[in-house]
């Protein structure tokens, strides 16, 4: 994939979940979120620019450690140079993911059993919290993320026999429409209730012009990866994270 492009698709994936505060330095967007999700709380590079001297990298170490969290760099093919220095002191990779896309050529049509929101709802919020498994600290942070896209949103909780069993959300950007934390309760899995889910977000992001379907899995996550394969989604490029060893 052309350079150009995975810099855009990166942009467009880091501005839909936006950081509670974040830092430009030297070519570097420091984000921080209370930790909640690396993607919140890592280090984007944005432009090549200058490769780390110590004392650019001690200051993100400071920076970080100030706020009670490793040093988290987020990486891809064009940040070779830099994944390369991070390997040899020590920063681990982990979590590495695929960022995919789907071309909106065909029709999609709301499920009738999707309610979507254009705000967080707090019963969609519950069943999201819940689903995701998240701690009290990480619910406020998560409200306070979730509340404060200027662009368009999508919140979208599927419900079978009264509850929601599948939840997750969109933001519309761009041509795309991004999609993120697609979740379906534990003993509803298997049932199709992700792939409808989708559907009605997808669907969602025509209806407001997106002509293409974006979003990142972890690429070990072998149900979700197979799940967006049957929806025709392919892999574009492939980002991991560099952590500072402890």
């Amino acid at each position: 994939m052309a350079e150009t492009r995975i810099a855009l698709l990166e942009a467009l994936t880091m501005s839909a979940w936006p950081a509670l505060s974040t830092e430009v330095f030297d070519g570097w967007a420091l984000r921080f979120a209370d930790g909640y999700t690396k993607r919140a709380n890592s280090v984007v590079p944005l432009y090549d620019g200058a490769l780390p001297d110590d004392a650019k990298r001690a200051y993100v170490e400071r920076r970080y450690r100030a706020a009670g969290l490793p040093a988290v760099f987020k990486l891809t093919v064009e940040n070779a140079a830099l994944d390369e220095q991070l390997a040899a002191l020590g920063y681990q990779q982990v979590d590495v993911s695929s960022v995919q896309t789907l071309a909106l050529e065909q029709r999609y049509e709301q499920d009738p059993e999707v309610t979507l929101w254009r705000k967080p709802d707090p019963a969609w919020f519950d069943a999201f919290a819940a689903m995701g498994v998240l701690t009290p600290g990480q619910r406020i942070t998560a409200q306070r993320m979730l509340a404060g896209y200027a662009c368009e949103t999508a919140f979208a909780a599927l419900h079978h026999e009264g509850r929601a069993v599948a939840c997750g959300f969109a933001v519309r950007q761009w041509d795309s429409v991004v999609l993120f934390d697609i979740v379906t309760e534990p003993a509803s899995r298997r049932s199709g209730y992700g792939r409808r889910l989708v559907h009605s977000l997808l669907a969602w992001g025509q209806e407001t012009g997106a002509t293409q379907g974006l979003l990142q899995v972890v690429a070990d996550n072998a149900p979700a990866v197979a799940l967006y394969a049957s929806l025709g989604f392919a892999e574009q490029y492939r980002y991991w994270y560099r952590r500072q060893p402890a």
